[in-house]
């Protein structure tokens, strides 16, 4: 028999070589081809259970060969979870349990999927507030499109062709250009608002009266003759040019800002003095959505209700119109007393008074109830046609899930019929032959990504960097390291500080789009290597960028490489692609792509050290202790798993009697003889295994020839100190 350390060496000189040698042993490859090609059809745990061939497979894989009849035992650990200090699986001792669990996703099958993740949600909702903002700077855009086309204008077929003049003109007065025809509007523009047989003054010609008032408006800002020709130098002088760019920049931000509130104020105690009658008023749009804000109402009421309130004021009260009707001189038929103002002075300043403070509550509440709505709304989606469904009356003065999503991606509900919609919501935006990534438009890739359709209408999970169980097998795991040997108040605080620091990782990592995002926040970035027990200061961002770049089924690559095998696993449950995106590609009903090569990885080292162990255990117990060297973070952890013990045990001459000592007591023994920091350092792991090996075959007969008497004679004993070495002493002397 070769002595131990011989075949450690052997297999651990070149490990990718040695693992490929085993994937290539007829039964290993068709163990591995069947797991391959039939975990991905498994679709909970019931099923997974129910196939032993599959089920024992990677038990194996995880060293938990001797519980495989366990089936209800190891169903509990399956669906435990991991994010729960106290689930079943993380109440116990041995962490291979933990880490069998972070492998499957049935923890995650076990909550239903949303329409949108909680991440999701508050991203859409954002970009939905942002696009206010967005809506001032376009304006000013269209403000100067506008402000140098209409000096060009020569004829009013200028404005009338040119469907962004047109628009521009029509929005600036609350009109929609869909449904005003070109003739219309250039009947309006080229008549006399001076001669009472002119277009604009023939009422005939209008639904009502505010919307001739608003014609009329719309006819005294120009100078075109009947025959479309100017009758000036230009379509409109610099005052009428620069009133109608402050009525658009006014009137097309959906939310007031600040300046705008100043400038409409400026604008009604200009103008309310030019109103007439009501239908003056309300045929200003300006002027009637001001009155609208000033009061706390609707923008939504119209000129025909605002009509009925003037003329019957117990409508007025029911409509809670009744403060606002009250400021102002209306009679009944909506005229005003001969030589009478529509306000007094002191009904502007308190109307006055009355916008400049609701304006900011107005634009605080729509955000408010919106996103109430929102949320709540999209909590109750089941498949696409939910989301589609009409909304109910008490949602009137709300806007529509379909409204805020696709305002918030920028999208124009013109520009995207339900068909459509539909088709990109059901898309896979990370397939590049899907429907809506053949649209080549980022704004519906984002779209259907802010979403949780499959290509049926149905729910599926949130596309994220990581799958549920990872995340939560990382909090496990990062809490364990961070509370490690504390005690008292300090463990308190540890406890604390961990929950934190889990919240936070929990929201980072749902932002997380691509390799660059997570490498951008360090914070993240160091909980998630903290919980890999890779030391953050160990590691820079460009050997980062490095592991997450490489294929884990390369066996040249990085990930396959001594510096880089302890990224692989890490790294391989990351679901994104070549390029550091987002893919969809690694996502599977039980187990992703990352979680089952990080399986079949395990079945091969499993399977080396049981081919190992028939010859020589020692050689075993070597592998496996260098494998779990990194994952251990406590002295705790090598007594709760027999293999490890049994190493240090063998290592360094403890009696078997120590087994029966009080747990504690072993633990400080224990922490005199190994340092847990050292085991993550491969050197120092490959000098205690060099100890291993020599003693290991000393006590088995083994011909170790002068190696074995040269690691046992050396002076420090491998890195043991003599005062070990008599505590040693002492413990076989009990």
């Amino acid at each position: 028999m070769i002595s131990t350390y011989l075949g450690y060496v052997t297999a651990t000189k070149d490990m990718a070589s040695t693992l490929a040698r085993i994937a290539k042993q007829a039964t290993v490859k068709s163990d591995q081809q069947y797991y391959d090609t039939h975990i991905g059809k498994i679709k909970n745990v019931d099923e997974f259970l129910a196939d032993h061939k599959l089920y024992s497979y990677a038990m194996k894989a995880y060293g938990l060969e001797d519980m495989t009849y366990a089936k209800a035992f190891m169903k509990k650990v399956l669906t435990s979870d991991l994010s729960n200090g106290t689930s079943f699986a993380n109440k116990l001792t041995d962490n291979r349990y933990r880490q069998f669990a972070a492998a499957f996703n049935f923890t995650a099958n076990s909550t239903k999927p949303t329409a949108q993740s909680d991440a999701q949600k508050n991203d859409t909702i954002g970009l939905y507030e942002r696009s206010f903002a967005n809506e001032t700077t376009l304006a000013k855009k269209e403000s100067a499109f506008y402000s140098k086309w209409i000096d060009q204008a020569t004829n009013v077929d200028d404005i009338v062709n040119n469907t962004r003049m047109r628009e521009y003109l029509l929005t600036a007065h609350g009109l929609d250009a869909t449904h005003i025809s070109k003739s219309f509007l250039k009947s309006v523009l080229t008549s006399d608002v001076n001669d009472p047989n002119s277009f604009v003054n023939t009422a005939s010609n209008f639904a009502s009266g505010s919307a001739q008032a608003t014609y009329k408006l719309i006819a005294s800002e120009f100078g075109f003759k009947p025959d479309g020709t100017l009758s000036g130098a230009s379509a409109q002088t610099a005052a009428q040019k620069e009133a109608l760019i402050s009525r658009y920049d006014n009137t097309v931000p959906t939310l007031i800002l600040s300046a705008s509130a100043t400038s409409n104020d400026d604008y009604y105690r200009q103008h309310i003095g030019n109103v007439r009658s009501a239908d003056d008023l309300t045929g200003d749009n300006r002027l009637f959505s001001y009155i609208k804000t000033a009061f706390g109402l609707s923008q939504k009421i119209t000129a025909k209700q605002f009509n009925l309130a003037v003329s019957d004021k117990i409508y007025a009260s029911v409509m809670g119109m009744g403060e606002m009707i009250a400021a102002f001189k209306f009679s009944p038929d909506g005229s005003l007393p001969a030589g009478e103002p529509a306000q007094t002075a002191d009904s502007i300043k308190a109307t006055s008074e009355k916008y400049m403070a609701h304006y900011t509550d107005n634009r605080q509440a729509l955000f408010k109830d919106a996103e109430a709505n929102y949320k709540t709304r999209v909590g109750k989606i089941k498949t696409i046609a939910d989301f589609f469904a009409a909304n109910e009356s008490k949602y009137a003065d709300l806007p529509t899930l379909q409204d805020m999503a696709l305002r918030a991606f920028g999208i124009d509900k013109s520009e995207v019929t339900r068909e459509k919609l539909r088709k990109v919501l059901e898309s896979d935006p990370y397939d590049s032959k899907s429907y809506v990534s053949t649209l080549k438009d980022p704004r519906f890739l984002e779209l259907a990504k802010a979403f949780n359709f499959d290509n049926k209408g149905n729910l599926r999970s949130p596309v994220e960097a990581l799958p549920l169980a990872s995340m939560n097998s990382f909090i496990s795991s990062y809490s364990k390291v961070k509370t490690f040997g504390l005690t008292g108040q300090m463990r308190e605080k540890a406890v604390k500080d961990v929950k934190d620091d889990a919240n936070e990782f929990i929201k980072s990592i749902g932002k997380v789009k691509s390799v660059d995002d997570l490498l951008a926040d360090k914070k993240l970035t160091n909980f998630i290597l903290v919980a890999n027990n890779i030391d953050p200061k160990t590691v820079d961002k460009a050997t980062l960028k490095k592991a997450f770049a490489s294929d884990p089924e390369d066996a040249k690559g990085f990930l396959n490489t001594p510096a880089g095998q302890q990224f692989k696993t890490m790294v391989s449950v990351f679901n994104f692609d070549s390029k550091g995106n987002l893919t969809t590609t690694k996502i599977e009903a039980s187990q992703n792509k990352g979680a089952r090569l990080a399986t079949d990885t395990l079945y091969l080292h499993q399977t080396l050290e049981s081919q190992q162990g028939e010859s020589n255990d020692g050689v075993r117990l070597a592998l496996y202790f260098q494998r779990k060297a990194p994952q251990i973070n406590s002295v705790y952890d090598i007594m709760a798993d027999p293999a490890l013990y049994n190493v240090i045990k063998t290592t360094f001459s403890l009696p078997p009697s120590m087994s029966n000592m009080d747990v504690t007591r072993q633990a400080k023994m224990l922490e005199k003889m190994v340092s847990v920091k050292d085991l993550h350092d491969a050197g120092k792991v490959n000098n205690l295994l060099k100890r291993f090996a020599a003693v290991y075959d000393a006590a088995n007969g083994v011909n170790t020839s002068s190696l074995a008497s040269s690691i046992l004679t050396r002076g420090s004993a491998g890195g043991i100190s003599g005062d070990l070495m008599l505590s040693i002493a002492q413990l076989k002397s009990r």
